[in-house]
């Protein structure tokens, strides 16, 4: 294998000079960069990243943590954060927990072992043990999806309570009165809890109140199961707002099972704007959240921390648009 000396014999200058062409440093004459660069080459010469990383003390990895890869807001997240990190040079190491609590403690601990220079982390819920991890890092995080700014962990989250009033006020506007919530696991406060809060407050400014708060998985299976027990236990349900457009998607197909015409005796809203969406019949209105630019602001956040700018916000909130379709118009 070719080494450093061999490169150094080659080009006829010393080994610290190599050193300093490899590590792109200055001082280095234009003249004698090019020889050592031409040396490189004719002997094949490949850099030791790791020997390079453990000289500079980075790494120039970035570690994400997702809840599941086969999620829309993921997959397009992931787009945006990994756009970003390579343009500063770094690569990205994706970590899937599978919904699973204890592998989101694990893969903090294990990221920081790997010695990655920050943390970029989708959470499904944020509880004192996470919170203790997430400080205990040694490296940066910025949480996406929950908000840990009262923790002082950088953020960036949709605006989840006011997409659930926007969506009380559509229902009401389309003549709906008998209107429920199916959201996912209690402890995911962004999706479940803070969407549903809005849904009430706005059909409580009605002097309405919400029939029921029913949750799923987030799969389409859980949707459809799920839509189809409130339809019968609340036969005078005129709208029905899910947390997730998955959920939305296998709840038209239930209630339409059920023999109910969606979009006409009931509406329906979901939150995301999946294409799924767009494919169903009849297709799914909902609130279309950026979900790339989430990916984009968190590797911004990142790489302030990372270069120790400080973070002027530990929040970032992102807005969203309203997607006027079938099952609500």
């Amino acid at each position: 294998m070719t080494s450093l000396h061999d490169v150094a014999r080659i080009a006829g200058v010393s080994k610290s000079t190599v050193s300093r062409v490899m590590n792109n440093e200055y001082g280095v004459k234009p003249s004698t960069k090019a020889k050592v660069l031409e040396a490189v080459k004719a002997c094949d010469y490949v850099v030791n990243q790791v020997a390079k990383d453990l000289k500079s003390q980075k790494t120039n990895l970035i570690g994400v943590v997702v809840p599941r890869v086969s999620s829309h807001a993921t997959a397009q997240g992931v787009d945006g954060l990994t756009r970003i990190i390579e343009q500063a040079g770094k690569h990205v190491l994706l970590a899937n927990t599978h919904q699973l609590h204890a592998k989101e403690l694990e893969y903090i601990q294990i990221f920081n072992q790997k010695r990655v220079e920050g943390i970029i982390f989708y959470a499904t819920h944020l509880d004192q043990q996470l919170v203790k991890a997430i400080q205990a890092s040694a490296v940066p995080v910025v949480l996406v999806g929950q908000d840990g700014s009262m923790y002082n962990i950088p953020s960036v989250v949709h605006d989840d309570v006011r997409v659930g009033f926007e969506a009380g006020n559509r229902f009401i506007k389309a003549g709906c009165r008998h209107i429920g919530f199916i959201g996912v696991q209690s402890d995911d406060t962004a999706v479940d809890a803070l969407r549903s809060d809005g849904l009430s407050q706005a059909l409580s400014m009605h002097n309405q109140a919400l029939e029921f708060h029913e949750r799923g998985d987030f799969s389409l299976e859980s949707g459809y199961r799920v839509a189809k027990k409130v339809a019968q236990a609340y036969p005078h349900l005129d709208g029905l707002f899910c947390a997730t457009d998955r959920l939305a998607v296998g709840a038209i197909k239930g209630l339409q099972e059920m023999g109910i015409a969606v979009g006409e005796a009931v509406k329906v809203l979901g939150v995301g704007n999946d294409e799924l969406g767009y494919v169903s019949t009849p297709s799914l209105s909902t609130f279309h959240y950026p979900f790339e630019k989430a990916g984009e602001n968190s590797a911004k956040m990142l790489l302030s921390l990372i270069e120790g700018q400080g973070q002027e916000m530990s929040k970032v909130v992102l807005t969203f648009e309203s997607v006027t379709r079938q099952t609500c118009d």
